[in-house]
């Protein structure tokens, strides 16, 4: 049987699919990266030994607003209505689905759709207290409602914030409001994030509003070039090692989730690999400039703004 799984977060999809595989391995195609005809394949071959094959086929927004080329979409819709029994792929997407294309429509008749449609703000709440229960914690609405507004209506963010939270207490309780302000951080907080993402989208207008935004609340330019070198030196491992390790080598080699992977592979594609190194260096350049006290850190920060973002 063929999967369809819809949702706004990483973690709900992820859920999902824990649900199906259960215990068996499956094989992972980002399908930003991978062809209709590659996961098709994979499907219908078998080796020797192997009676079920499990794959997830990863952003596969081509069920919601994205277009298929024509070939692409009917060797999906032939595949859908001749599929191999003992394979069972998982299509995911975060970007919703369009119920009245023929590849979702096939995918109700002989295969299941699982759609988790946006929650609301009370919907949210609960699904935020049942995942503390799960591990013996407590929070009140207000506490829980600080989280969401200051997670950017992102849900994954709102789950990362709840495990900083125990990370930080170590024991089941009673999460108190005055400690989740001091672990979360207000939203100006999170702006250091968006910063960097405007910067590497070369938003230079963005970057420069929300720059200055940071510098009223005393955000340090110093810790603004760190991230960015950080960033920098992120995409480059990615782009590079991308092809040699493959998203679960990348997983693994650099401790995180696959979104990230996706997010820093996506923009690395941004820039040539050195324009990527010019960068790092220019940034290396500025914080030892700023720690010697030759550069003025905002002069020096602003000046690699122009040059970058334009």
């Amino acid at each position: 049987m063929n999967y369809l799984i819809s949702a706004e977060s990483y973690r709900l999809i992820d859920k999902e699919i824990k649900k199906i595989v259960k215990d068996n391995n499956y094989i992972i195609f980002n399908m930003s990266k991978c062809s209709i005809k590659e996961v098709i394949e994979e499907a219908s071959y078998f080796g020797l030994g192997i009676d079920e094959k499990w794959i997830v086929a990863s952003n596969a927004t081509f069920f919601g607003t994205e277009k298929l080329s024509e070939e692409d979409n009917n060797l999906l819709l032939n595949y859908l209505n001749n599929s191999n029994p003992s394979s069972h792929i998982i299509f995911t997407t975060l970007n919703g689905i369009d119920s009245k294309k023929k590849i979702v429509k096939c995918i109700k008749e002989k295969g299941h759709l699982i759609n988790i449609s946006k929650m609301d703000k009370r919907a949210l709440n609960e699904v935020l207290n049942s995942y503390l229960r799960n591990y013996n914690y407590s929070m009140d609405y207000k506490t829980v409602n600080y989280i969401m507004d200051n997670s950017f209506k992102n849900l994954d963010i709102m789950f990362n914030e709840l495990d900083k939270v125990m990370l930080y207490y170590g024991f089941p309780c009673d999460i108190k409001y005055s400690d989740v302000v001091k672990i979360v951080g207000e939203e100006k907080t999170n702006n250091n994030f968006l910063f960097v993402d405007a910067v590497i989208n070369k938003d230079l207008g963005k970057a420069i509003k929300i720059f200055n935004n940071l510098k009223i609340y005393k955000v340090d330019a110093t810790s603004l070039v760190i991230l960015l070198a950080r960033e920098y030196r992120l995409m480059y491992y990615v782009k590079t090692l991308y092809n040699k390790l493959g998203i679960n080598g990348l997983i693994d080699y650099l401790h995180m989730q696959e979104w990230q992977i996706n997010k820093l592979y996506n923009n690395g594609l941004k820039y040539t690999n050195n324009e990527l190194l010019d960068n790092l260096v220019s940034l290396s350049n500025i914080d030892v400039g700023i720690k010697k006290g030759l550069l003025d850190k905002d002069t020096s920060l602003i000046s690699f703004l122009m040059d970058t973002c334009n």
